[in-house]
C-alpha cells in the first residue's frame, strides 16, 4: 500500500518539476502558433486565447521564479494584465491591427525571460539564429521587424531539428547588439555551434530570402 501512495507522490514531484522546466518553451509556442495566426489575416477571439491564458494561470506560473533566475510573480503578474488589455481590445480593432498588438505581447514574454533565453540559446549545440526585433522605432521598421519574426518563425518551423532561434527585443536589451556590432533592428544573426559568428544581416527587407540562400549554400 505503501508503494502504491508514494509512486503517485513521486511521479507528481517529477511531472512538477518537468513543468516548470518546459513552462517558457509552452507559452512561447502558444505565443507564436497565435501571432502567425494573425500574420497570415485569420482573426482571433477570447476563447481561441483560452490555451495561452491557462498556460499563464497555471500553478506551475505561480512558482515559476523558482526556475527562472530573474523571473518573479510580478513579471508573470504583468505579462497576464497585458494579455487581458489585448483581449480587452480585440473586439474592438481588425485583425492586422491585433497583430501589431499581440507583437508586443510577444516581445514582452521575450523581455521576461530574457536571461534565460539567453543561457539556453548559447548552450544550445546546434546552429542558431538570432533576430534582434525591436518594440519601439519607426513605422517602417516596427513593420520589419514583425514581419521578419513571423518570417523566421515559419522557417524554423519547418526545420526545428536542425537549428535553434531566439528572437530580442533590442529597444530594451541591446547589450548583445553593441558586443557583435549590429546597431540596426531587424537583424539576424548566424552563429556555429560553438556560438561563433558566421553570418550577419542587418536591415534587409529580403532577410529570409538572403538567410536561406545563405544556409543552403553553407550544407553544400
Amino acid at each position: 500500500m505503501l508503494i502504491k501512495i508514494t509512486f503517485p507522490v513521486i511521479l507528481l514531484i517529477f511531472i512538477t518539476g518537468f513543468s516548470r522546466a518546459q513552462y517558457f518553451e509552452s507559452v512561447e509556442k502558444e505565443a507564436e502558433r497565435i501571432l502567425i495566426s494573425l500574420s497570415d489575416g485569420d482573426s482571433l477571439n477570447s476563447s481561441e486565447l483560452a490555451g495561452l491564458k491557462n498556460l499563464l494561470d497555471s500553478e506551475v506560473g505561480i512558482e515559476v521564479s523558482k526556475a527562472f533566475p530573474n523571473v518573479n510573480s510580478r513579471s508573470i503578474d504583468s505579462l497576464k494584465i497585458h494579455l487581458n488589455e489585448f483581449e480587452s481590445e480585440l473586439k474592438n480593432i481588425p485583425t492586422d491591427s491585433a497583430f501589431v498588438l499581440f507583437n508586443e505581447w510577444y516581445l514582452h514574454l521575450q523581455n521576461i525571460f530574457y536571461n534565460y533565453s539567453q543561457q539556453k540559446f548559447f548552450s544550445s549545440p546546434k546552429q542558431k539564429i538570432l533576430l534582434f526585433s525591436t518594440s519601439m522605432s519607426c513605422y517602417c521598421t516596427l513593420k520589419m521587424s514583425r514581419e521578419q519574426t513571423v518570417e523566421l518563425l515559419k522557417f524554423i518551423s519547418e526545420i526545428p531539428e536542425e537549428y535553434d532561434y531566439w528572437i530580442i527585443d533590442s529597444y530594451w536589451y541591446n547589450d548583445l547588439q553593441i558586443e557583435y556590432e549590429t546597431l540596426f533592428a531587424p537583424s539576424v544573426i548566424v552563429f556555429n555551434d560553438n556560438n561563433e559568428v558566421l553570418y550577419i544581416i542587418e536591415y534587409e527587407e529580403k532577410m529570409l530570402s538572403i538567410l536561406e540562400k545563405y544556409l543552403s549554400t553553407e550544407k553544400n
